[in-house]
């Protein structure tokens, strides 16, 4: 987040050194394009500019160790990445020291990446890989104009000094194993100060001794601190923690942080930024879409009003106010008056400004003739040269040879002790400071710049470097011929095809919580806004293909966590994760003949759905004790319901406690087969007893940490917290195959079993079908 007094943020160049891990692409050319190009090709990142809002609260990464040289054990075979995708997920535009300005751009991948713009001449200059991070958000720039950088997955920091070219990792800053990502930073004196998710800590790195303050978890059970502002001078910390929202202030000389929000807001997530100037804070709210403003010494609301964009400047370099943006609109405010001022310049259609910056073209440092006051002048309407001292202010000239000179205000004129002409120049006026307004406005990188001198405004799109996608979801085709992949946040469709190796990439689609292949039709459960999407196959991919048939966020949902069949594909049976509705998930079947939907609101009370799964006419169905934003504390629940009458539900009570039931399957012999939180069980009816395995004793997430199938081979194979086992399915005893580095599991018509690792996608190979897999692959 942003303090006033601070300098503007600053990503520059990278020189190798030992302590560097860096890649370059160097001297890429910006594309610029003309408003109506740029109104066109904002279209296309309308769905993705809601993912920059809103995905960042809800990542399920756990802290990766540094990766080792990797060792392929016989039977697995790394088929590469699936997904790539140019995707900016945060922006900054600062200056070095001497003046020259840059855009730093974060782009998401496994790993993410660090993007150098230089801002004069529109060229990429440096790509820089940010090591165990996934994306980051945590961007401030010291007095020095160094930046720092907060990372996802591991609470990595890193800086770079543009000064001296050199960017370093310094490690994972949080000591609690929950805090994997860094949600925000903010750099103070010498101080950065972090705050993290999920276990909702605060840290202080100090940038010359390198030491670490831990103020530890703000409050009990708030999981993010997702805003920060300092003040190291007065000694003065404001944070925004959730969920829900608080505010909170720390004060000087005191240890312990005191609320200063008011009750009317109490039912926000969080603010996403807080802004601090001398005299106010300003907090973006979030989901409410307000802009509060506290007096800085009473705490008290001064003012507040609606926004879109993601946050609000700072005070501009004349003092008169901030800026933002409304229904694509840029609009002034000032706080003095209190007034809104339209300024009649408009972004792309279907975007807001992520970030809003300021460029100085003229710091106020006066200059002569257009050069340096250290450089040699002429005398005004002479060739005489003004030799003037550097450092040395109204400095006397003397002028041997007198001269009628052009009369200019800024020179006096006086008599020396002997009688010559003196010239004395007066004290330079400060020109006005001439400055522009630029911000990023979609995950493309496409960047804005507003004159407010001449009121014009102009858009620019560059070729930023695509990124390897972390995967996020897999599925397999009914026939076991394709393996589906979505990547985590960007988004995007990789399809492999088993027999040819060869890889599509879809690109325009969300992130995808869940999906499911029948009848040549892939049912894709979207986020965000808990929307049902239909891929049909045997047209080509393009305008209303996938086409959205059910969209779920007006009744208070936010993802699609669960798809599946019923009846052969007749219907669709959805399962959601609610957002802000009062109760729990929706539970919805789409008619796949007549287009009807049937929908039943807070199913399971204050729980999600996560899991589904059909047998006959009945569906059985798994729920998380997660939703809006709460944790329930009766258990995971599972049920199940004939088909002709959904509300007349049943309790299936397992012999353990969960908080998530996450992945449902029923094998040959009609056995239903889930896994809740580390246990494996087996379900027939309800008069035959529940067998169990425990896995694992503990586990992380909020709907989704397993995936379990029924291999060819007669076993039940899974992944469990990124381990692989298999276990029989008469004594449920578990054998343990890969420890490490497993996500999601699909099975193609081999028997063979296809997992994620990072951005890879993975296929292990059953003993038993090595010489089917290569029989198939001659063909």
């Amino acid at each position: 987040m942003k303090k006033i007094s601070t300098a503007m943020l600053a990503m520059v160049l990278a020189a190798p050194m030992s302590s560097v891990h860096a890649e370059e692409t160097v001297k890429k050319p910006m594309v610029e394009v003309t408003e109506q190009q740029g109104l066109e090709e904002a279209k296309e990142v309308v769905e993705e500019n809601l993912e920059v809002d809103n995905s960042e609260e809800w990542l399920d990464d756990i802290i990766e160790e540094k990766p080792v040289e990797e060792v392929i054990e016989e039977g697995y075979e790394n088929l590469g990445p699936m997904i790539f995708k140019a995707s900016a997920v945060s922006s900054k535009i600062a200056a070095n020291n001497e003046g020259d300005y840059f855009i730093y751009y974060i782009m998401h991948g496994s790993p993410a990446a660090l993007v150098v713009v230089d801002y004069s001449s529109k060229e990429i200059l440096h790509t820089f890989t940010l090591e165990d991070s996934k994306s980051a958000w945590g961007l401030d720039v010291d007095e020095n104009g160094k930046l720092w950088i907060g990372g996802s997955v591991s609470s990595v920091l890193y800086s770079y000094d543009p000064n001296e070219e050199v960017f370093e990792k310094h490690g994972a800053i949080f000591s609690n194993k929950s805090d994997t990502s860094i949600q925000d930073l903010i750099v103070s004196g010498n101080k950065v100060y972090a705050g993290s998710a999920y276990g909702g800590s605060l840290v202080a790195f100090d940038t010359e001794t390198k030491e670490i303050e831990e103020f530890g978890q703000i409050r009990k059970r708030k999981e993010f601190v997702k805003a920060i502002v300092a003040d190291e001078e007065k000694d003065e910390i404001y944070v925004s923690i959730g969920s829900p929202m608080d505010l909170l202030v720390k004060k000087p000389n005191t240890k312990n942080f005191t609320s200063f929000l008011p009750a009317k807001y109490m039912s926000e997530k969080y603010a996403q930024d807080l802004v601090l100037t001398d005299d106010y804070i300003i907090a973006r709210l979030h989901p409410s879409n307000m802009a509060v403003i506290f007096d800085r010494k009473t705490l008290k609301i001064v003012d507040e009003f609606e926004l879109s964009s993601k946050t609000v400047s700072v005070v501009s370099p004349n003092g008169e106010g901030i800026y933002y943006t409304k229904g694509q609109q840029l609009i002034k405010y000032e706080f003095e008056t209190k007034l809104h001022t339209e300024l009649g310049v408009y972004l792309p259609k279907g975007t807001e400004a992520i970030n809003l910056d300021f460029i100085v073209k003229n710091p106020g440092v006066p200059k002569e003739d257009g050069v340096d006051n250290e450089v040699e002048n002429l005398l005004p309407g002479t060739d005489t040269p003004l030799k003037v001292e550097s450092g040395v202010k109204n400095t006397e000239v003397i002028v041997s040879k007198p001269v009628v000179p052009v009369k200019d205000p800024s020179i006096k004129e006086e008599k020396g002790s002997n009688g010559d002409q003196v010239i004395v120049p007066e004290e330079p006026v400060e020109e006005p400071k001439e400055w522009i307004l630029s911000g990023m406005v979609d995950n493309l990188g496409q960047i804005f710049e507003y004159n407010p001198r001449t009121g014009d405004l102009q858009y620019h799109n560059f070729n930023l470097p695509e990124q390897p996608v972390e995967l996020y979801t897999l599925a397999s085709s009914s026939d076991g011929k394709h393996i589906y992949a979505n990547g985590y946040m960007s988004g995007g469709l990789g399809v492999y095809n088993v027999a040819t190796g060869n890889k599509e990439l879809y690109r325009n689609i969300s992130q995808v919580e869940s999906m499911f292949e029948i009848n040549n039709k892939l049912y894709i459960g979207a986020y965000p806004l808990a929307r049902l999407l239909v891929y049909d196959r045997a047209i080509p991919w393009g305008t209303g293909n996938p086409a959205e048939v059910i969209r779920m966020s007006s009744h208070g949902q936010e993802r699609s966590t669960a798809v599946a069949a019923y009846n052969g594909g007749k219907e669709i049976i959805l399962g959601t994760l609610p957002d802000t509705s009062v109760g729990g998930g929706a539970l919805v079947f789409y008619d796949t003949t007549n287009k009807e939907t049937d929908i039943y609101e807070n199913y399971i009370y204050n729980q999600s759905i996560v899991s589904l799964v059909s047998r006959g006419t009945q569906v059985f169905g798994g729920t998380s004790i997660h939703a809006n934003q709460q944790v329930n504390p009766r258990g995971a629940r599972l049920f199940y319901f004939d088909r002709f009458d959904p509300e007349a539900k049943k309790y299936i009570h397992l012999p353990f406690s969960s908080s998530m039931i996450t992945s449902l399957i029923v094998d040959k012999e009609n056995f239903v087969w889930g896994m809740a939180d580390g246990k494996l069980f087996k379900y027939k009816d309800e008069w035959t007893d529940i067998k169990t395995a425990e896995l694992l004793p503990l586990i992380s997430g909020r709907f989704r940490n397993a995936q379990i199938l029924e291999g060819v081979d007669g076993y039940i194979y899974g992944s469990v917290e990124g381990k692989l086992f298999r276990a029989t399915k008469d004594t449920l005893q578990v054998e343990w195959l890969k420890d490490k580095g497993v996500y999601g599991l699909e099975q193609d018509l081999n028997g063979n079993l296809y997992y994620y690792d990072g951005s890879n996608l993975w296929r292990y190979t059953i003993e038993k079908n090595r010489g089917k897999q290569a029989e198939t692959a001659g063909k």
